[in-house]
Formats: C-alpha cells, sequence, structure tokens
C-alpha cells in the first residue's frame, strides 16, 4: 500500500484510507517534538513535546519526560509529565505522583496520586464540551 495517495488518470490524486481501531496505540518518542493540531482514533503514549492540541477519541499518556504546551482532549487521559494548558478528559483523568500540571482540568472523575502537583481550575462535570467552552457574561 502506498504511503501517500495514488493519482488517478484524470490528475486528481486518489486519498488512501487506513482503518485504526481503539486498540491501536500509537508513540511519540521522547526527542519528538510536535507543534500543531492532532486528531483521530486510537490509544497514544506521548514522550516527547506537544505545543498545540491534541483531540483524540481514546485513552492518552502523557508519560514522564512529556512537556505539553496546549490543549489535550480525549476519553481517557493518565498524566505523568508535564502540562501547561487545558485537559478536558470525556470519561476520567488520572495525575500520577510525578504529574505536574498548571492550567485548567475538565472532567467528570479525577484521581490524583500523592506528589503530583496541580495549579490551576477544575471543572467537574458529565459533559466535557459544554465545560471547556469560555463562560459568556
Amino acid at each position: 500500500m502506498p504511503l501517500f495517495g495514488k493519482k488517478k488518470k484524470d490528475g486528481k490524486p486518489q486519498r488512501v484510507q487506513a482503518a485504526v481501531s481503539q486498540n491501536e496505540t500509537s508513540y511519540f518518542g521522547k526527542n519528538l517534538k510536535i507543534k500543531g493540531r492532532i486528531s483521530g482514533n486510537g490509544n497514544v503514549i506521548i514522550l516527547g513535546g506537544l505545543d498545540g492540541e491534541f483531540d483524540l477519541r481514546g485513552r492518552v499518556k502523557i508519560a514522564q519526560p512529556a512537556k505539553i504546551k496546549g490543549k489535550v482532549k480525549a476519553d481517557i487521559i493518565s498524566v505523568n509529565g508535564n502540562v501547561h494548558g487545558k485537559l478536558a478528559a470525556q470519561q476520567r483523568l488520572h495525575l500520577d505522583q510525578t504529574a505536574r500540571i498548571e492550567g485548567q482540568i475538565c472532567t467528570p472523575k479525577l484521581s490524583i496520586t500523592e506528589g503530583a502537583t496541580f495549579n490551576g481550575e477544575i471543572t467537574m462535570s458529565g459533559d466535557v464540551t459544554k465545560a471547556s467552552k469560555p463562560a459568556t457574561a
């Protein structure tokens, strides 16, 4: 299967579709620095850096060496690394003892292990999409 789209005879590129299961896990290595917006389905373990927005249907694990600046939205989020920004978990969010968070947390279920640090604002509601929008006066 080609990595990039093939061109049809009419000159228009043909998109290659890839199936991703909910059980598939992708790794972003500790030497990888990502800037921009990432979205998709599946599970991700982040060891490197992210500067931007992450929107995932699945689980996100932010491992200890990871440094995140921006917004992370997923079904389930587990943090061992550093986050400066917003975490929005549809189902639950866990901060392990090495987690260092500065910003906002929005989740219906939250667990924090002794040793984790958090400075910011927490919204505990069942609808993360409503809570993640700014309040209007």
